[in-house]
């Protein structure tokens, strides 16, 4: 199941540790993450700039390797958390660029959240982009939103359409907020009445 943003950036210290140990093909460098017991020995570790580049550099491979958005996503979440070198700022704004050029799904976006300096701008900002300029639909929308705890925002692009066929996602909905689901139910029962004919005599 997919998890909202703050959740998927709370990386404790052994998921640090198992994705270096993971990436790194050296020796010496595993023993050093193998000898971390603390958050402090371990920032300790990685402020050395030589071993932070020896690590980055064997980060990139798993990272171009990705053939997929789950694996792509778990690997741009390690690499936020240890590295903030400008070459790895620019290879995310191509990322960004291309991932913007395809289809944005909830799949799409969990990759891109990662890739957005959330400083620059905010979710609702962001939503609103990413349906008035890539065309993402109202109900896609929605799940971003509701993946994302901001069920109001869900409601509003929920509210949008003229009926939503995704009992899931309306689900979800209700178990946020059951106030904005039964407020939906009534304006999609509302809009279904409204394309009704009159019968004929």
């Amino acid at each position: 199941m997919r998890k909202d943003y703050k959740t998927v950036n709370d990386i404790q210290l052994g998921e640090k540790k198992d994705y270096l140990l993971k990436i790194s093909r050296r020796k010496e460098l595993k023993e050093l993450i193998f000898d971390c017991l603390t958050n402090k020995q371990f920032e300790l570790l990685l402020s050395d700039e030589k071993i932070n580049k020896l690590f980055y550099i064997d980060a990139l491979k798993p990272l171009y390797k990705a053939t997929d958005y789950d694996s792509l996503e778990y690997h741009l979440i390690m690499m936020n958390s240890l590295f903030k070198y400008q070459s790895y700022i620019d290879l995310k704004k191509q990322l960004l660029e291309k991932i913007c050029k395809k289809a944005i799904t909830i799949n799409e976006y969990c990759v891109l959240r990662q890739l957005i300096d959330y400083q620059a701008i905010s979710f609702e900002d962001l939503i609103s982009k990413l349906h008035n300029y890539y065309e993402v639909e109202y109900e896609e929308c929605a799940r971003i939103c509701l993946l994302e705890d901001h069920y109001h925002l869900a409601y509003l692009y929920l509210k949008k359409l003229e009926d939503c066929q995704d009992e899931y996602l309306l689900d979800l909905l209700c178990s946020f907020s059951f106030y904005d689901y039964a407020s939906l139910m009534r304006h999609y029962a509302k809009n279904k009445r409204g394309y009704q004919l009159a019968p004929t005599h």
